[in-house]
């Protein structure tokens, strides 16, 4: 016996049962639909005759009603009434009695005959009430009434033997019915019993080698995989299960292994790339460091020559103003250089920027904001919308004689906060924005202006502050002006 036919056995026990199980109900549905049949016709050809027999009595009870009104007042309602039913008596009787082999059939030979015998003297006697006979006619109506009755006891009688005999078919058919419904005991009785006899053998079978394997489980949960194999006597499903269960051990033990290795080799890497992520960390800070203080020579030039335009132009009011203006730019500059800020602040910053710049250039630049109050308090590195306002105004609109407009806009959207800054100045083309956002240095973007450093700057400093390089994008044509985008996280 091969390993796949043992292999089969439980599965082969369980079909043989369940076999067993259908072939005996089976055997005992036939049984009973074979006793059902078989009186089933019996009942039914035991009413059908009795129905025909009590339809052959009605007709003749009518066609007698109509007979006796239409001799008592020659009503022509009552003759035509008299051929339907006629008709219908003789359609009733239409049939082969000749052959005779019970006395069931000999009784309907004679109500067939009688009743045809009624239907002649009932015609006689029309005729003679016609004819105005009355002694004739009477003595027609007298005889078929004498028929009539021998026709009714005729029919009683049929009854009565048909009753009598299917009496004794239904006595029979109870009978065999207590039988069956024994017989049915007795099966289902049997097959409870051999199915709890069939589950104990099974579950005899099944229990030892499930505690068997549930024991290693449990030790296998436990995190022990040095249990003893498990083996079986019985050469079955079970046999096979722990087979495959002792492999699957094997294996694991093997796998749990190797994962150690692999977690002592992974922890020491992990140890190592902290200290890169630690020292990556701090030059990160001196990188920001370093960009934010490039701001500052840059920044402070201009605006103390636009102090110096403005102390020659005019006196102490309006220098005080300016004066003022710029001491709140280099506090911020020098409070907000180690810290974050929040749009609140650096739209304020920009808004005392403008304030300078209207001293220089006057009305020739306009200034607009739309600021969305949501984004007011969103955290961000310090100085990045001036020096953008800043790259606007110099290298966009102050060669311009007619100067034009700056505009800041910040809108709280779904995923982002969005900032743009825009001027309708000399604008520039595509080759200069990807040197201003490429990889080049600011020596290779311009090498007689300072066009870009500050842009450059504060998308390094967006860069290092979001660990993103998405977050600054900038658009422009020559002659148009340029868009700068900022588009911000949300803080999570």
């Amino acid at each position: 016996m091969t390993r796949r036919n043992r292999a089969s056995s439980i599965k082969n026990h369980l079909i043989v049962y369940s076999l067993g199980v259908i072939l005996l109900m089976t055997i005992l549905s036939v049984y009973a639909l074979f006793i059902m049949e078989r009186y089933r016709g019996q009942i039914e050809t035991m009413f059908e005759r009795h129905i025909y027999l009590s339809d052959i009595q009605s007709v003749i009870s009518e066609l007698d009603d109509d007979l006796l009104g239409f001799l008592s007042s020659k009503s022509s309602t009552r003759l035509n009434d008299f051929n339907i039913n006629q008709q219908q008596l003789t359609h009733l009787l239409e049939g082969d009695y000749e052959h005779l082999y019970s006395m069931e059939d000999v009784l309907m030979k004679n109500i067939r005959n009688l009743s045809m015998e009624y239907i002649d003297q009932g015609r006689d006697a029309i005729s003679y009430k016609r004819q105005r006979n009355v002694t004739r006619y009477d003595e027609s109506y007298e005889k078929s009434k004498h028929i009539k009755t021998f026709i009714f006891e005729y029919i009683d009688g049929l009854n009565a033997i048909q009753l009598s005999r299917n009496s004794k078919s239904y006595l029979e058919l109870v009978n065999q019915t207590h039988l069956l419904q024994t017989i049915t005991y007795i099966i289902v009785i049997n097959l409870i019993i051999i199915s709890l006899l069939i589950v104990y053998l099974i579950t005899s079978r099944m229990v030892k080698p499930f505690r068997q394997l549930s024991h290693v489980a449990e030790e296998i949960s436990k995190g022990n995989f040095d249990t003893e194999d498990i083996h079986l006597e019985m050469e079955d499903e079970f046999q096979l299960l722990a087979i495959a269960f002792d492999k699957m051990k094997h294996n694991i033990r093997e796998y749990v292994a190797e994962v150690k290795i692999i977690a002592e080799t992974e922890s020491k890497l992990k140890d190592e790339q902290l200290k890169n992520v630690k020292m990556e960390h701090l030059l990160d800070n001196a990188r920001l460091y370093a960009l934010q203080s490039q701001i500052n020579p840059h920044f402070l030039f201009n605006t103390i020559n636009a102090g110096v335009q403005l102390s020659i132009m005019e006196r102490a009011t309006r220098t005080g103003q300016f004066l003022e203006s710029m001491s709140r730019l280099f506090r911020y500059n020098i409070q907000k250089m180690d810290s974050t800020c929040t749009l609140e602040e650096e739209v304020t910053n920009i808004s005392d920027y403008y304030d300078l710049l209207k001293v220089r250039f006057g009305h020739r630049i306009q200034f607009e904001l739309e600021i969305d109050p949501l984004t007011l308090h969103r955290k961000v590195p310090p100085l990045i919308l001036q020096p953008l306002v800043e790259n606007a105004y110099i290298h966009g609109l102050s060669g311009l004689e007619e100067g034009g407009t700056i505009k800041v806009a910040t809108k709280h959207l779904a995923h982002e906060v969005l900032i743009t800054v825009e001027d309708n100045g000399r604008g520039m083309d595509d080759a200069l924005i990807e040197k201003i956002l490429g990889t080049h240095s600011a020596h290779d973007i311009s090498q007689d202006k300072e066009e870009g450093i500050g842009i450059r700057n504060v998308r390094d400093r967006l860069a290092l502050y979001f660990h993103r390089t998405d977050i600054l994008t900038m658009e422009g044509r020559l002659n148009e002006g340029v868009k700068i985008t900022i588009r911000l996280p949300h803080e999570m």
